[in-house]
């Protein structure tokens, strides 16, 4: 792409700064991957649907990762045409042609779930894993947790500010209780630069590379152990699985998880082959 181009694509980035990080960080992701397959002489301006086309049949991801890449650039195109900075947007039309791929919602059975800790070697990321797989916090929530918001003698996590802005409480365990109190006295080696609950080997907050590097050493560790790629939100989805399976009710369940929508957590009432066997057997062998 042209200079022009990339200093569009800054102006609009700095325009999404009141954004959240995460937010930020996926559309400049999107408008990078999108800009590496024009060359110098293309412009947001000179490109036609055709070139949108061969961006979606050239770029290798899924089609709910191509399809939610598209969506960014849509959001891009539909902004520098309100702010009058361009006239067309060829990814409107391709985009409306197509449709996700619904998958099945993936998660680790209760046997995987004891195999991943039985691997993980590093207490910090051991606490981390067991932390989500209990309590169902979502990873930027874990980042975010100080010292102050757990009480381990009523065994309560309070979330300040979640997705949305709202605060919550979830709950966690005797074992998790006891296995934080041993991270605690780790955390208390590190020479700890902040409150967080959790924090690197140089005593400050997590960074979004930082959790990278524990996904990829969680899934190496159990490599020919288990056939799917585990990271946060997989966690997160086996502690709601895991719930339901016992029984929790759907409303409660949203509480702990901070759904705003109840729908939002009628998705995790998916049952897998087993689950559907055992319940079977309860109710019709007799």
């Amino acid at each position: 792409m042209d200079e022009s181009s990339k200093k569009l694509s800054e102006t609009y980035l700095n325009f999404c700064s009141g954004l959240s990080e995460d937010s930020r960080h996926s559309y400049k992701s999107s408008l990078n991957i999108f800009l590496k397959y024009f060359p110098e002489h293309k412009s947001w301006s000179s490109l036609i649907v055709n070139d949108i086309i061969n961006y979606y049949k050239n770029y290798e991801a899924s089609k709910n990762t191509k399809i939610y890449r598209l969506r960014s650039l849509n959001r891009f195109y539909i902004w520098a045409n309100r702010e009058g900075y361009l006239l067309n947007n060829p990814v409107e039309s391709f985009l409306s042609t197509l449709k996700s791929e619904k998958r099945e919602r993936e998660y680790l059975t209760k046997k995987q779930s004891e195999i991943l800790l039985l691997n993980i070697g590093i207490l910090s990321y051991h606490m981390m894993t067991l932390f989500i797989l209990r309590t169902g916090v979502r990873i930027k929530e874990l980042m975010n947790l100080k010292l102050d918001d757990i009480n381990l003698r009523e065994r309560t996590v309070f979330i300040k500010g979640g997705k949305g802005g709202k605060d919550r409480y979830t709950f966690f365990d005797l074992e998790t209780e006891v296995k934080l109190n041993a991270w605690l006295r780790e955390r208390e080696l590190s020479n700890p630069k902040c409150d967080n609950l959790f924090i690197n080997t140089r005593g400050k907050p997590l960074t979004t590379s930082a959790v990278t590097i524990y996904t990829n050493y969680i899934n190496e560790v159990v490599k020919d152990k288990i056939d799917i790629r585990i990271t946060p939100h997989i966690l997160r989805h086996t502690f709601a699985t895991e719930c339901l399976e016992n029984r929790m009710d759907l409303k409660t369940l949203s509480l702990i998880l901070g759904h705003e929508d109840i729908k939002t957590t009628s998705i995790y009432l998916h049952k897998n082959k087993e689950s559907l066997k055992r319940e079977y057997i309860r109710t019709m062998v007799r």
